[in-house]
């Protein structure tokens, strides 16, 4: 069985991630191959690289037009595609696709006009239209849809390979955060300096992202980090105690399941997607500052090892979860 991944594009920030972790997790079963939009180095997997031409992100629509024929030829070659990325499989005849989030294109583009940054949030009705007709175009063609966001019968846990466990030596609990744009509204870093100014215990707080912090200046201790690489993030989370994802919409937050696999305890707000993904974790209304404070100030280090511990363990289970469904699905597929 040869099966194509499609497609990774760095840009895609969380699905890339989960587009990586599918290939190499697939790999150990079936030939397969990933469609890459930037070069990609991957152990165990063929990736086969395509650079988009005419490529826009205020029109992501005609970016898939131009380059639609260079991609089915490349399709032509595999048994089946698997579609992280919409509309990037759909030029086959038989693929899955992924649904990603949990709200309506109509909600989902209000969330963009708020929740984002002021330059990005001018596109947030004309780019959520097109990959609304995108992402209908990989439905209605997909011979099955896999949910990754919410909790249905066609759920399928996001896969990422374990890494070596974390060791613990608590005295300063050290929290962290990622985006990558830390004023983002929908992240939602400012509940997370408000919690901070409420616990009880020695806290600093580690900053990944470009921008800067909302609020007035804090009275913990403030570690900036600027943009890391995603490596570097995941080393960064062996020298830290606790990740918070306190978003007040996401569609997976991979970098919580990047915490998991080396065992770095997470906290999350308490959505849809947080609930299907991160099960083992703490949660909190993400509006609630003292809640998550309460939580925070409730960790001892026995209980974080705890935690982290348990959330690796879950990684490990989840993967073969979504192993067994995935290959189950492509047997389906390849015989209907």
């Amino acid at each position: 069985m040869r099966v194509l991944v499609s497609a990774f594009d760095a840009g895609s920030s969380g699905i890339s991630s989960y587009t990586q972790e599918l290939a190499k997790l697939l790999s150990k079963d079936v030939k397969v191959s990933l469609l890459a939009f930037q070069d990609l180095n991957l152990l165990g997997v063929d990736v086969i690289a395509i650079r988009l031409r005419g490529r826009s992100r205020a029109l992501p629509l005609m970016t898939f037009l131009r380059n639609a024929e260079r991609v089915r030829e490349v399709a032509k070659e595999f048994d089946l595609i698997h579609e992280t990325l919409s509309p990037w499989g759909s030029v086959g005849q038989r693929f899955v696709t992924t649904r990603w989030g949990y709200v309506s294109y109509l909600e989902l583009a209000w969330i963009r006009l708020t929740g984002l940054s002021s330059v990005e949030k001018w596109g947030a009705f004309p780019v959520t239209l097109q990959h609304y007709l995108m992402d209908r175009r990989s439905r209605r063609r997909a011979k099955f849809v896999i949910d990754v966001s919410r909790e249905t019968g066609h759920f399928v846990p996001p896969p990422v390979e374990p890494r070596p466990p974390k060791s613990y030596q608590c005295s300063t609990l050290r929290v962290l955060f990622v985006s990558r744009d830390l004023g983002m509204p929908r992240k939602n870093l400012r509940v997370v300096m408000e919690a901070l100014e409420l616990v009880k215990v020695p806290v600093e707080l580690h900053l990944v992202g470009r921008g800067r912090e909302p609020g007035p200046r804090p009275t913990f201790q403030l570690i900036r980090h600027e943009t890391l690489s995603r490596e570097d993030v995941i080393s960064l989370m062996r020298e830290v105690d606790l990740l918070v994802l306190p978003s007040t919409y996401e569609e997976l937050g991979f970098v919580g399941l990047e915490a998991y696999s080396v065992g770095l305890p997470v906290i999350t707000s308490d959505i849809p997607s947080f609930r299907a993904v991160f099960k083992v974790s703490p949660k909190f209304h993400p509006r609630d500052p003292r809640a998550l404070a309460n939580i925070i100030s409730s960790l001892t280090c026995e209980e974080l090892e705890k935690m982290g511990r348990e959330s690796r363990e879950y990684v490990i289970r989840s993967n073969e979860v979504a192993r067994r469904k995935i290959l189950e699905l492509y047997r389906l597929v390849l015989h209907s």
